[in-house]
């Protein structure tokens, strides 16, 4: 489970408070645990399994009552279900595109948040992680978008990605904020003596 320490939150927010100084375009980071609980998963995947071993059981001992088969199964469920539950098997049963398909929904609610949150005339965009998912994602606003090409974007999802995998998701996020506020240091530069654009570093 990532959870952000406070030293790690600080490096971050420090480093949003640096991009600020750099361009007036928002920066926001939503760091998920787990875009899902995918409960019905487990228990799909359970129930399958009980029904292969009871079926597999009345084929080898025919004359074994039909009691004890279900008395079996239920058992079976029961143990399964818990076990697969657990983390990190339950995310194992999930299929990986079904996993994205949530991850990716839930990035765009956050976006949709950050959106409402903006005053007219505010640009910004979204660095979004969802851990148990593994999916990193930025959504830049329809302004940033028009002057950034996605591949800029990738470049810096991938080196987010490369973070998490050396156990440096904290650094990572910092580096990836501060190579965003590059991207849009250009386009949007901030102003001398304008106030800063309110960036967020949330947990969810």
């Amino acid at each position: 489970m990532l959870r952000l320490l406070a030293s790690e939150r600080t490096h971050i927010e420090a480093a949003v408070a640096a991009a600020e100084k750099r361009t007036a375009a928002r920066i926001a980071v939503t760091v998920a645990h787990r875009a899902d609980d995918y409960a019905a998963y487990p228990m799909l995947a359970a129930a399958i399994l009980a029904l292969i071993v009871g079926d597999v059981v009345a084929l080898i001992w025919p004359a074994l009552a039909t009691w004890w088969i279900v008395v079996l199964q239920a058992a079976l469920f029961i143990a399964a279900d818990l076990v697969f539950h657990l983390r990190p098997l339950r995310y194992r049963l999930v299929p990986p595109r079904v996993k994205k398909n949530h991850a990716h929904k839930l990035a765009r609610l956050e976006f949709a948040a950050l959106a409402l949150d903006r005053t007219p005339g505010d640009v910004g965009l979204l660095i979004f992680l969802a851990e148990a998912e593994r999916h990193v994602e930025i959504l830049p606003d329809a302004d940033i978008a028009a002057r950034i090409a996605p591949d800029q974007w990738q470049k810096i999802v991938a080196g987010i990605v490369a973070g998490i995998a050396a156990n440096r998701a904290a650094a990572a996020l910092a580096d990836a904020i501060g190579a965003c506020a590059g991207l849009l240091a250009i386009p949007f530069p901030q102003t001398p003596g304008a106030p800063p654009a309110s960036g967020t570093v949330t947990e969810i």
